[in-house]
């Protein structure tokens, strides 16, 4: 049902994202990457609120502010997340687009912000990829977008 939704999300994106790729080339495949840290690191904040809050409300010995930094880091932690930057990775039949993705669905996209030819394209490290001058890692270390990321960049794994 998840990876139904998907693909529907991803068709729409699909669909929006055509009068921006140039004439002679189609899409392929599209993935979803954001900026910035490693997402796993991106999380850690999230679980030391949670712990910090947990233990104040199940040790009765803790004072209360304990709690409430933890819940002011979980707060801050989601706000952060749903502010890091990303991008669509698009593969046609020649390069592989980067574009910014628009925070609205109903926001076109701009122009590309780094075209890279399919010959050129480099191997990803350790889960991210470097293309143009940005280091992006699959959506939130999803399974769904690793595979489409592996797609895109033409790496499928067995």
């Amino acid at each position: 049902m998840l990876e139904e939704r998907e693909r529907a999300y991803k068709r729409g994106l699909t669909d929006r994202l055509e009068p921006r790729i140039p004439s002679g080339e189609r899409i392929d495949a599209v993935a979803i990457c954001q900026l910035g840290p490693a997402p796993w690191l991106q999380v850690v904040p999230m679980v030391v609120g949670i712990v910090l809050l947990l233990a104040s409300v199940l040790s009765g010995s803790l004072p209360i502010w304990v709690g409430l930094v933890g819940a002011v880091i979980v707060l801050v932690a989601i706000i952060v997340m749903t502010r890091v930057p990303r991008r669509l990775l698009a593969r046609t039949n020649r390069s592989v687009h980067v574009f910014a993705l628009p925070r609205s669905q109903k926001a076109e996209f701009e122009a590309p912000l780094a075209t890279v030819p399919i010959d050129e394209l480099p191997p990803p490290e350790r889960g991210a990829v470097r293309l143009g001058d940005e280091r992006m890692w699959p959506n939130y270390g999803s399974g769904i977008e690793r595979a489409a990321l592996d797609r895109v960049l033409g790496a499928e794994r067995a």
